[in-house]
């Protein structure tokens, strides 16, 4: 957010959004309306208990949400994409194959809850026929994706996180481990395949992941995503690294028109 924040505020021409997990979260709340404002605003409302009751109830956006879903929904969870103010796309992983695919069409509510699902704790999301989990899975910060989506823009890169990857020498093991649970009868909208997925997943190694034209890293010590009750102080230092960026972000707009985050 704070990311998005500083360069709005400094005047940078954002062309569109790719968010894969938390960041298919936040994205739609400055592309609904690109409205730097309302997205602080709805993000910082967001406390434990509206947090905790949202993940009670199924992480879901709709009308009947529990907890902060149900303000999500109010935002952008009733749009289709093509209603946002700004072009956005959720990443998500096939719960079968393992595959990366962008979702950009149909209800953006249920494009992100698919993008933020975990698998083995709660439910895949169906779409378009197909089971879908949590993007942020192995590739957090979809670089490949977003030059897909947006091609020939430079991409501004915000990683804020990496996931989980066993020591090399263990990787065969998990790898085995979820080809077992997949032949023991696991299957895509089970829990089981959610755990042979994840055994799967952390089994590989680090994510192919073509280089951004730029990346705003900001200091993370001291937040987390489990315990998130430092919201504003989170913003401020996306505002900070994003600040500090900025002079090599702007010599991008020398030969594009446009600049995309992803």
């Amino acid at each position: 957010m704070g990311v998005i924040k500083a360069l709005h505020e400094a005047g940078v021409p954002i062309a569109g959004l790719v968010g894969a997990s938390a960041g298919s979260l936040i994205g739609p709340l400055y592309a609904a309306h690109r409205d730097v404002r309302e997205m602080v605003e709805v993000a910082l409302s967001a406390n434990m208990a509206s947090l905790t009751a949202w993940f009670l109830g199924g992480l879901r956006i709709g009308p009947e949400a529990w907890g902060f879903g149900q303000k999500l929904w109010r935002c952008y969870g009733h749009l289709d994409f093509q209603e946002l103010a700004l072009p956005f796309a959720a990443t998500v992983l096939d719960a079968a194959s393992g595959q990366h695919l962008l979702v950009r069409e149909g209800n953006v509510g249920r494009a992100v809850e698919a993008s933020i699902r975990p698998p083995g704790l709660l439910p895949p999301v169906k779409l378009q026929g197909r089971w879908f989990v949590d993007g942020g899975l192995h590739d957090t910060v979809p670089v490949g994706l977003a030059q897909v989506a947006f091609p020939g823009l430079p991409v501004v890169a915000v990683p804020v996180g990496e996931f989980f990857l066993l020591p090399p020498p263990l990787r065969p093991a998990s790898r085995r481990l979820g080809n077992l649970l997949w032949a023991l009868g696991a299957t895509p909208p089970s829990r089981l395949g959610g755990l042979a997925l994840l055994a799967c997943l952390v089994g590989e190694g680090p994510p192919p992941r073509p280089p951004a034209a730029a990346t705003v890293r900001p200091r993370l010590h001291g937040i987390m995503a489990a315990l998130p009750m430092r919201i504003q102080e989170a913003v401020r230092r996306g505002e900070r690294a994003a600040r500090a960026a900025l002079p090599a972000i702007k010599s991008l707009l020398e030969a594009s028109p446009g600049v995309m985050g992803g």
